[in-house]
């Protein structure tokens, strides 16, 4: 595509005329579709779900989205051409994607569940939030959205942080009351029914968002790291099951 590019790797029951989901994963600051595709936890993770894994790649390793020091390309163009192209392509269901993604990419995902929230079923950002000025409103419906960072974290603070450019990284929680319909983050920081979750991570849900409208907080103690088992367990929390047989392995198209 004029605009950027993308990698795509689908399970091989997608030739069999049936549709598989996706896991749409954006790289982090001066990653790569290559290195998305190259990451053996993430490939496993789409192993086991049975779905396709889609990589697009960022404009000079980085995402043009509000606020953040590059600005090459209009990000929400290219992410719909991205979701047409693959549509048009491959045997992919629009309706069963998940868009996750580490650091500027988690904030990546953020813009997209307030811009784009209809092009996706729902969203797992992580170690990443809207940047300043942030949002003043975002569009509606509200995918699910798990969220998951760590509170060591330097390089993404859960509070932000200013860089030399002079961009600056949003709150994470006052992202969480933008996107929240009618102000449902009560709980979020306390107070809220912990979820089943991973050992490492603790999870808290928003009270009062309606059942198709999931905000979900999960804090771990380490840094600035991500774990494809977040992807795992954000897309078995928000999507249907998948029929036994799409637990086969992968193949590139």
């Amino acid at each position: 595509m004029a605009s950027g590019r993308y990698r795509l790797v689908l399970p091989p029951q997608a030739g069999e005329g049936r549709k598989v989901g996706a896991i749409f994963y954006f790289h982090g600051y001066q990653g790569s579709a290559e290195e998305v595709i190259d990451d053996p936890g993430l490939v496993a993770v789409a192993r086991r779900l049975g779905v396709a894994l889609i990589a697009p790649d960022g404009a000079g390793r980085s995402w043009s989205f509000p606020g953040s020091p590059a600005q090459l390309r209009d990000e929400f163009s290219f992410v719909g051409q991205v979701l047409d192209d693959v549509a048009a392509r491959f045997p992919v269901d629009p309706g069963r994607i998940l868009a996750s993604g580490f650091s500027q990419g988690g904030s990546m995902v953020w813009y997209l569940a307030c811009r784009m929230p209809r092009r996706f079923a729902a969203f797992a950002p992580i170690a990443g939030a809207f940047w300043e000025p942030l949002p003043e409103g975002c569009e509606g419906p509200r995918p699910p959205l798990i969220h998951v960072h760590g509170t060591s974290d330097t390089t993404v603070p859960l509070a932000g942080r200013a860089l030399r450019s002079g961009a600056r990284q949003g709150d994470v929680f006052k992202s969480l009351a933008i996107l929240a319909p009618g102000g449902c983050t009560a709980g979020l920081a306390e107070g809220a029914r912990a979820l089943p979750a991973p050992e490492d991570l603790a999870c808290r849900v928003a009270v009062g968002c309606g059942s198709n409208a999931r905000l979900e907080l999960c804090l771990h103690r380490s840094g600035h790291v991500a774990d494809p088992a977040w992807v795992e367990r954000a897309w078995r929390l928000t999507m249907p099951a998948l029929p036994p047989a799409s637990a086969a392995g992968l193949t590139s198209p």
